[in-house]
């Protein structure tokens, strides 16, 4: 009985909702603060590096032969001396997920459930979260094809804004009374972030086909769905109110009027739960399976159950919602590192391969 596989479109819209995070909502902001004028458009220059680490990671699918990421460095390294490297991604791929939920979890109690505590809210979230984590990579990647179509019916919506928009709100200059390019790049490039869970994905997709293509669609589209709504918050409340505003996409989801309906805006952010879901899961999959590299014999469900439970307890640290941005600034570094490191990592070790093969 031939094993189930993950093919272009499953890629393909679970990066797309891997990488849709919590941040979608201040990205406005963070290209007004850090880049100041059109700094909607410094996100073709993190989409193009985005682009080159996709690359990176293709070249490792296509040069592995299908083999996993973990097989491919095993070969050359023993197992107890990538223990290190393999804790270090378990905790920060297993912190991202849980800080993803943390974050959504503070904003929602601040529009909608003010008296209630943001742990139980996450506590709740989280339950969903290990529920779809349990049915493992090919229930979570079905289902959110589904979650992807609910948010992409979403989308009509923006055209409501061509009224409000201006285009001198736009200014003829570029870049202009930004305060840190450099830490606004990462901040930046963390909103991009998820397209390195594809990595993982390598042992599970079919060789029959270019599952890769799937994922550069899927970033496309998100840089796409980033620079139109950056773009549109611009022309609509031009760029010295971005950096004063929390949540601009809210603020202007918040010109949405329906007769039947009050609030647009935290009827949106609440149907963004199903991003933040998937989101998640794939972080905590992720963790998931790098720790069962060192723990084989330790049920999968067990494991998974046990890195949701400690990273909830470890969420009770993270008071405010500043706080929590700052340990997703930390992440995010940790992130970026690795999102780069492992797939060279990985190319060097088939290139050593290659090599001694040859001289053998």
């Amino acid at each position: 009985m031939s094993r189930e596989k993950l093919y272009t479109h499953h890629a393909g819209f679970l990066v797309f909702n891997t990488q849709m995070g919590v941040v979608f909502f201040t990205l406005p902001r963070i290209a007004a603060t850090h880049f100041g004028t059109n700094g909607w458009a410094s996100m073709l220059f993190v989409g193009v590096l985005v682009t080159f680490n996709i690359y990176l990671i293709s070249l490792v699918n296509k040069h592995g032969k299908g083999a996993s990421f973990f097989e491919i460095v095993e070969k050359a390294i023993p197992a107890w001396l990538l223990a290190p490297l393999y804790l270090f991604m378990t905790g920060v791929f297993s912190m991202i997920g849980c800080l993803v939920v943390k974050q959504y979890a503070l904003i929602y109690q601040l529009l909608i459930f003010p008296s209630t505590p943001d742990m139980v809210l996450k506590m709740v979230l989280d339950i969903l979260v290990l529920l779809l984590l349990l049915k493992g990579i090919y229930t979570i990647s079905k289902a959110n094809i589904i979650f992807c179509l609910l948010l992409l019916l979403l989308a009509p919506i923006f055209v409501a804004f061509t009224t409000e928009f201006d285009s001198v709100r736009l200014t003829t200059s570029f870049f202009q009374d930004g305060e840190s390019m450099a830490s606004g790049f990462v901040k930046m490039y963390s909103a991009f972030m998820g397209y390195e869970v594809s990595l993982f994905l390598i042992p599970y997709a079919s060789r029959s086909v270019n599952w890769m293509k799937g994922v550069y669609l899927g970033n496309f589209v998100v840089m796409f769905v980033y620079m139109m709504v950056t773009f549109i918050c611009y022309g609509v409340f031009s760029y010295i109110q971005l950096k004063h505003q929390s949540f601009p996409l809210l603020d202007l989801l918040a010109y949405v009027k329906f007769p039947f309906m009050e609030r647009v805006q935290n009827f949106l952010y609440s149907v963004f739960l199903i991003s933040v879901i998937v989101t998640a899961s794939m972080y905590f999959w992720s963790g998931k399976e790098t720790l069962a590299r060192l723990a084989p014999k330790v049920n999968a469900k067990y494991m998974s159950t046990a890195i949701v439970l400690v990273t909830f307890f470890i969420s009770y640290i993270p008071k405010t919602l500043i706080t929590v941005e700052k340990w997703f600034g930390y992440l995010s570094v940790m992130t970026i590192f690795l999102a780069f490191f492992l797939p060279v990592f990985a190319l060097v070790v088939l290139l050593f391969r290659k090599r001694r093969g040859a001289n053998a």
